[in-house]
């Protein structure tokens, strides 16, 4: 247990005793679970994104208040600029429901919001692979790829998005996600576009084709209108 300096909107708050910090430190954007035993504990952002798709997607949540108001009950403190990328991150849109009343919504596949802002799907999956990959292996038809607890099914869910068409198909579970590649197109390859995108951020030039099912799902979004997160 380490001494913290938590830097927040509200102000300054020293002296918090963190469990599970590595050493003294200063910390300027932090979200904390406090649990029964009134102890500080880190949250991580794999944990966070992991609450926050299920809360939208198991309750009727219509704003950024709301969610924060929902996540601060249960003991996670978020800022607004972190909880709006959370938000991106996570492929939550806002729209109406059936009787008008605005509503966070996470869809299957590629994302709306992606799609009407314009971002590229190989975009957001180097954005995801930045913040989540933490080990890379392969074969010549497989790619393994690791991540923090909670967070394997989102990536999986940003690589089926992507088109890339070296892949068939993945296979995600708590920590893991398993590539498949086609006939022909080496793991060993792959995975270093993967590397790439985990070390920089961004997406090698050509490892994404759209194909026939991103058009499909563009197609169905057609005349749906998302409202900016």
């Amino acid at each position: 247990m380490y001494t913290i300096t938590l830097e927040t909107p509200g102000g300054v708050c020293r002296g918090l005793r963190l469990w599970g910090a590595r050493d003294d430190c200063v910390v300027k954007e932090a979200v904390l679970l406090t649990n029964d035993d009134h102890r500080a504990v880190l949250v991580s952002r794999a944990a966070r994104l992991t609450r926050i798709s299920a809360l939208i997607r198991s309750e009727q949540i219509s704003s950024q208040a709301e969610l924060a108001r929902r996540l601060a009950a249960e003991g996670i403190v978020v800022s607004q600029g972190t909880l709006s990328r959370d938000l991106k991150d996570a492929g939550a849109v806002r729209g109406r429901d059936q009787l008008g009343n605005f509503q966070y919504s996470i869809p299957e596949g590629e994302h709306p919001s992606h799609v009407t802002t314009g971002l590229p799907a190989r975009n957001h999956l180097a954005r995801m692979c930045h913040s989540l990959c933490t080990e890379v292996n392969s074969n010549d038809g497989a790619v393994v790829i690791k991540t923090p607890p909670g967070a394997a099914q989102y990536l999986g869910s940003a690589i089926d998005s992507s088109g890339i068409d070296a892949i068939i198909g993945t296979i995600a579970g708590d920590d893991t996600v398993l590539i498949i590649c086609r006939p022909g197109a080496g793991g060993d390859d792959l995975a270093k576009s993967f590397r790439q995108m985990a070390e920089t951020g961004f997406p090698p030039e050509g490892l994404v084709a759209v194909g026939p099912a991103a058009s499909a799902m563009e197609s169905s979004l057609c005349g749906t209108q998302y409202d900016e997160i």
